[in-house]
C-alpha cells in the first residue's frame, strides 16, 4: 500500500513524520488507515511527551502480540539514556496525566514504552 492508496490526508502523514521516526512506515500507515482515530492523539502526544522526555527522539512501530492472534498495536517508543527507574517513573506519570484520559479505543491500540541502550 502506498501513501496515495491511503485515506489518511497527506498533511496528517507529513505532520506525523515530522514528529516521529517510523520503524516500518508502510505497516504503520496501514494501521493508521484502519484506526484513523489515532492520528489526532498521536499529533498531540509528541508535544505532551516533551514535558517528560524533552530531548529524546520519538519512534513509532507496530507490535504484534505473539500470544494473542491478530492483536496488533502501535507503539510510541522513547529511546533514553536516563536511569531506568527515572524513565519508567516519567513514563508512568505521562500515562497517568495524559494517556489515561484518552478514550478507551485509543488506549487499546496505542502503547508507550521507553527503550534503553540494551534494548536497541
Amino acid at each position: 500500500m502506498t501513501d496515495t492508496a491511503l485515506s489518511i490526508p497527506q498533511a496528517d502523514i507529513k505532520s506525523l513524520e515530522e514528529l516521529y521516526t517510523f520503524r516500518g512506515k508502510t505497516e504503520i500507515l496501514q494501521f493508521l488507515d484502519k484506526y484513523q482515530f489515532l492520528v489526532a492523539p498521536l499529533q498531540l502526544a509528541a508535544q505532551k511527551v516533551r514535558s517528560y522526555f524533552p530531548n529524546e527522539q520519538l519512534f513509532l512501530r507496530i507490535d504484534h502480540d505473539p500470544e494473542i492472534i491478530d492483536y496488533v498495536h502501535l507503539v510510541l517508543s522513547i529511546p533514553t539514556e536516563r536511569d531506568p527507574h527515572d524513565a519508567l517513573n516519567r513514563l508512568n506519570q505521562f500515562d497517568e496525566d495524559w494517556l489515561q484520559s484518552l478514550p478507551y479505543e485509543v488506549q487499546k491500540h496505542l502503547i508507550t514504552t521507553p527503550e534503553f541502550q540494551d534494548d536497541v
